[in-house]
């Protein structure tokens, strides 16, 4: 299971569950696992956010390593020392937004982006900025993506 994809702790108890394994040996396997390192959920958390494909919210973040087991304060803990910010993070999804959809309109991009999980003050603080930068009060996508 492990030569395949890292697991947390959590995903390794419910894979080990599901093929039969008594709670005993479960236990002792996971045990086993987190000793040698073949386990380790702070390492799962950091590479997670490393290698997300797409630029998401902080609360995403968080959220999606919840689901995978990962306890929530641990998540927030490694989400808040991501080496790139939420801040950075709406800008690189906004910029994809202004290639791929550049006739976008302003509500249209607000909704996109929060349903990334970023936080509402911060899209429309993006979104003003960029409308600002474009020069005009609506936000036009394709002005923003050509510059």
């Amino acid at each position: 299971m492990l030569a395949q994809r890292r697991l947390t702790e959590a995903q390794l108890w419910k894979k080990l569950a599901a093929k039969g394994y008594d709670d005993e040996a479960t236990a002792a396997a996971v045990a086993s696992c987190k000793r040698d390192g073949f386990v380790d959920d702070d390492l799962f958390a950091t590479l997670y956010i490393e290698g997300a494909r797409k630029a998401v919210g902080d609360a995403r973040l968080v959220a999606e390593l919840v689901k995978r087991g990962i306890d929530r304060e641990a998540a927030r803990e490694r989400v808040a020392q991501a080496p790139r910010d939420q801040t950075e993070r709406i800008v690189l999804a906004y910029e994809k937004l202004a290639r791929t959809k550049p006739q976008l309109s302003y509500p249209s991009a607000a909704r996109a982006l929060e349903r990334l999980g970023f936080p509402t003050s911060l899209i429309y603080r993006t979104l003003r900025e960029r409308a600002a930068f474009a020069g005009g009060g609506e936000v036009d996508l394709a002005a923003d993506a050509s510059s």
